[in-house]
């Protein structure tokens, strides 16, 4: 039986997903899927794309909700939370996966912030904690929960 995360391994860079976002390197990945920055193959932008594992795309009810979760946060326009410009369902040469396109932000996380600089001074936590508590209550307001709100992806 083929490792379920093996999967991620097999897109190859520069290969374009859907015939327009060519992947240039895998940024991250955990249960669900992994994120990779890539390019738009017609506008040379930089982006990035969140392709969740295949085994999900078999179920019919994951399809409706990731349909609907693409939606919605394509709808959701905050300075602090990334933009979603598109989303698919693509043909691999073994699987058909689900794919969301956002932008492209290249930075630290606030886990690499708190790894690198330890303790945070007050008014810095006072400041992050206003950002994500306004992006938070944006999303709140088109009936987004974000369900994995953590320092890795902030």
């Amino acid at each position: 039986m083929r490792d379920p995360m093996s999967f991620f391994d097999s897109l190859p860079d520069g290969e374009p997903l859907d015939g327009k976002y060519a992947t240039v390197r895998r940024l991250g990945q955990g249960g669900m899927g992994a994120v990779y920055e890539a390019t738009h193959v017609g506008t040379k932008r930089t982006i990035a794309v969140k392709v969740n594992h295949p085994r999900f795309s078999g179920s019919p009810e994951f399809v409706e909700r990731f349909k609907r979760e693409a939606e919605t946060s394509g709808r959701l326009r905050h300075p602090n939370v990334v933009d979603v410009t598109d989303f698919g369902f693509a043909e691999t040469t073994t699987d058909q996966i689900a794919y969301l396109v956002m932008e492209y932000l290249d930075g630290r996380t606030l886990a690499d912030v708190l790894t690198e600089e330890g303790r945070l001074s007050i008014g810095w936590v006072v400041d992050i904690l206003e950002q994500v508590c306004s992006a938070v209550d944006e999303a709140h307001r088109l009936g987004i929960i974000h369900r994995d709100l953590k320092p890795d992806n902030i």
